[in-house]
């Protein structure tokens, strides 16, 4: 077997085929983004005096509509899809959906601060609203063709409750205060919705699961699958507030995983509306 049929078999079969994520794929991209994330994008941007907080993770919640929304329009038969790098149906599913969106996202952080700077308008202000004239149009579009509204509204519902529920529980039995930081409060939701898309798109509809971990829960006990990424990212944020030192590190590790959460979990939400597992 030569490098190309290499090269196919373990990144680029999934996207032509169809299938379950490898466990060499899950290895390396996983590799590739925590060493861009942590030895690239953190020190170029706190370099700058970007502040990982509350309202940098709202500015930048568009932006991530925006990647999840395109990767629903390839679902939706609107957009090519490619393992070839050379072709433009690549960088529109995982992963050159989030090297694209990467460098849109990019573009426009510095655009806004520029803008910031030149007329002294809020830069949060400035960054979430061009990306909100680039995430409404088509995240309008998806919900005009939404037939799956109920097991939409299902999965929103439940993610309200598991979170009020969990920060209710954590409030008033410890002393921790987790839940009482918005950003933490955030990461939780952002993985409820993951989780629970996931679930709902799985166990009431004829949705497929592309990642064997997550597939092996579901198998085990359904449910099982939000229970465990609830408790894994509790024990993060704990993790990450006891022990990071740098207060900007420690929000920019709680924004890693609330992109994480909501890129997945918003695709799954719109998958599901449009129907194209259905």
């Amino acid at each position: 077997m030569d490098i190309a049929q290499l090269l196919y078999e373990f990144f680029g079969k999934r996207i032509a085929e169809g299938g379950q994520y490898s466990a060499i794929e899950y290895i390396v991209y996983g590799a590739i983004m925590l060493a861009l994330a942590f030895f690239v994008i953190y020190p170029m941007l706190d370099r700058r005096g970007i502040k990982f907080d509350w309202r940098f993770m709202l500015a930048l919640l568009p932006y991530i509509l925006l990647g999840s929304a395109v990767r629903v329009l390839e679902d939706m038969y609107l957009l090519p899809s490619s393992y070839n790098p050379l072709e433009a149906g690549y960088w529109v599913v995982t992963p050159g959906i989030y090297v694209s969106v990467f460098i849109v996202t990019i573009a426009f952080l510095f655009i806004s601060m520029a803008i910031s700077q030149r007329i002294g308008f809020s830069f949060h202000k400035t960054f979430a609203l061009l990306g909100l004239a680039l995430s409404v149009p088509i995240v309008g579009f998806e919900l005009i063709n939404f037939i799956a509204w109920n097991g939409v509204l299902a999965v929103i519902a439940l993610v309200a409750v598991l979170t009020g529920i969990t920060t209710f529980l954590l409030n008033k039995f410890t002393k921790l205060g987790l839940l009482r930081n918005r950003l933490n409060l955030l990461a939780v939701a952002s993985q409820l919705l993951d989780g629970n898309a996931t679930f709902v798109s799985i166990q009431f509809f004829r949705c497929g699961e592309q990642h064997p971990i997550s597939g092996f829960f579901l198998d085990l006990f359904p449910f099982s699958f939000v229970l465990v990424k609830l408790a894994l990212i509790l024990l993060i944020l704990y993790y990450v507030d006891k022990e990071i030192k740098s207060e900007n590190l420690r929000g920019f590790i709680k924004v890693v995983i609330v992109v994480l959460g909501f890129a997945t979990g918003l695709r799954d939400l719109l998958t599901l509306g449009v129907g194209t597992c259905l």
